[in-house]
């Protein structure tokens, strides 16, 4: 699509310089292509424009240029990136691969602009609330910068502070990435096949999310009250001073659960230690369906004693029941090698089209099975095959709840903490056992309560329901208003034969009567009117009448 067919894409003034900016940066990128056909080409540079330097600076493919793009672009596109990496179900692998690769790489914010922020959320200067603040920061990301501090009571905390100015940035580019996403639906066929603009309003309110401190502190509060247990350990938010800008919470100490070395200084064995990782995160997903969504290194620590610490609960997963025990047939499926179990799990866990190919899905989950099962359980890799699974989902346009594609990246994630403690350690095989446990537990009368409850509470309310239902039925259909409903699927394709025989059948009565009523005519001597032969007038009609018949059936595809 060249430049001129596509008019240039109405923006809002404030938004103008912004817009220039990405144009910039994806044609230093060697996305010249996007650029035209959503219309940013004419904001770039004249320079770039005329003199077609517009080659990507760094050899290397689209999907690992994505990141690069991000990055030049700050922030929260770099936030984006991240949140993206973690949709294996609507986004192609090499591109999830490339994303996942993403860091926060930022400079800290000064320890004045601390201070301006915390007095403008307290509403006092923060000595006012604290005995003491460490000026130099524990860590710098791109949403906020954390902090060491204590407060009157000496206890200690941790403070994390939203970086300055960041929400109101982080709006203007959630608005014009919307409106790129809107505009590529519309224009681009990748773009409509991925659902981009859906994808992208997904990642936008799961970003708002993390701006907002207050969601964080609600997670870690949650995960606080279910999980505080003498093997794990979340940190205690305290709720008089957290604001959206100021999450403060309870500092534990300990050592990131990657520190193979530091681990056996400690007297901590690394393997017991993956062991109880595992069995933490199984505990948190199938019995009480709350479970941390980004579990690396950098927010699993040990302590002393060997707890587990999870921190930074800003990304969280929620399961109801259901979809508990969907995601341990799941399970169940991929340990067992059960190639109907895995296809019957997928099935019930996502939204698929109402004409789904059940075996064609069921020889691609085979093929995963031959690929995975005959594999050693050491060697089995559950988030990749889980990841798999998700992409084949994708493929089979079968729509996975957010819930679903975050489990299968913190399997992911996890597959690669334990790989660093104890190579020899399968997630599979302590699934396996959890799972049996988990089993033998739902036959225990006890758990047969709520279900058996809830089930006669269903028919106690049918039984009210129904009988005024059929009444109401039974009086439409005699008043004469009952109507039937027909789907005709390929309805037009058969109304496109019938119209293709019809036609063949005219040009053959047509031709017929040609060659008739011709014979017919020269059989009475070569009958003429005014010297007109009408043999030879009726032969040349029938032949044009026959042959506009065939070209309009051709050129129309209708015969």
């Amino acid at each position: 699509m060249s430049l001129k067919s596509v008019r240039t894409m109405p923006i809002r003034p404030r938004h103008w310089r912004r817009y220039r900016e990405i144009a910039e940066v994806l044609a230093q990128h060697g996305f010249v292509l996007v650029l035209d056909n959503l219309g940013l080409s004419a904001h770039l540079p004249w320079s770039r424009r005329l003199l077609g330097i517009l080659r990507p600076d760094i050899d290397a493919n689209w999907p690992e240029r994505i990141p690069l793009v991000l990055v030049d672009l700050g922030p929260t596109y770099v936030k984006l990136g991240q949140l993206a990496s973690t949709r294996p179900d609507l986004l192609p692998a090499p591109l999830i691969q490339a994303l996942q690769q993403l860091q926060d790489q930022v400079p800290p914010v000064s320890f004045d602009q601390i201070q301006e922020t915390l007095a403008h959320a307290w509403h006092q200067p923060f000595d006012h609330v604290l005995a003491s603040l460490d000026p130099i920061p524990l860590a710098a990301a791109s949403i906020g910068q954390v902090h060491r501090g204590v407060l009157k009571d000496g206890r200690k905390v941790v403070v994390k502070v939203r970086r300055p100015g960041i929400v109101e940035r982080s709006e203007a580019d959630f608005a014009i990435l919307q409106n790129l996403a809107d505009l590529a639906v519309r224009r681009l066929e990748w773009a409509r096949q991925y659902d981009l603009s859906h994808v992208v309003k997904e990642l936008i309110s799961a970003l708002r999310d993390e701006l907002d401190f207050t969601v964080e502190a609600h997670n870690t509060d949650l995960a606080h009250k279910h999980f505080q247990s003498a093997e794990q350990w979340i940190p205690e938010p305290y709720w008089p001073l957290i604001t959206p800008d100021v999450l403060v919470m309870q500092e534990l100490e300990g050592i990131k659960i990657s520190d193979h070395q530091a681990m056996e200084r400690m007297g901590l064995d690394p393997g017991a230690i993956a062991r109880r990782f595992v069995e933490s995160l199984y505990q948190q997903v199938f019995e009480q369906g709350i479970f941390h969504g980004d579990p690396h290194p950098g927010n699993v620590h040990v302590d002393a004693q060997g707890h587990l610490i999870f921190l930074d609960w800003g990304l969280m997963g929620v399961l109801s029941p259901v979809m508990r025990a969907r995601s341990l047939d799941l399970v169940l499926g991929l340990s067992q090698g059960r190639s109907d179990k895995v296809v019957d799990a997928l099935q019930a866990m996502g939204l698929g089209p109402g004409a789904m190919d059940a075996r064609s899905l069921y020889a691609d989950v085979e093929v995963l099975r031959r690929r995975y099962y005959d594999t050693s359980l050491k060697d089995f890799r559950i988030g990749q095959a889980l990841g798999d699974l998700m992409q084949l989902a994708q493929r089979h346009h079968i729509q996975m709840p957010v819930e679903y594609t975050l489990l299968a990246r913190t399997a992911v994630i996890a597959d690669g903490v334990v790989r660093q403690l104890d190579d020899n350690l399968s997630l599979i095989e302590i699934g396996k056992k959890f799972s049996s446990r988990i089993l033998i537990s739902r036959l225990k009368p006890a758990a047969w309560g709520p279900p058996v409850a809830d089930a006669a509470m269903d028919w106690v309310h049918w039984g009210r329901v129904l009988p005024g239902q059929m009444e109401q039925a039974l009086q439409t259909i005699a008043r004469g208003e009952f109507r039937v409903m027909i789907e005709g699927r390929n309805i037009e394709r058969i109304f496109f034969h019938w119209e293709r025989l019809a036609n063949r059948m005219a040009l053959t009565f047509i031709l017929c009567s040609v060659i008739l009523g011709t014979a017919f005519v020269a059989h009475r001597d070569h009958a003429s009117v005014g010297h007109a032969p009408l043999t030879e007038y009726g032969m040349i009609l029938g032949i044009v009448v026959a042959l506009w018949v065939v070209v309009e059936g051709v050129f129309r595809k209708r015969l």
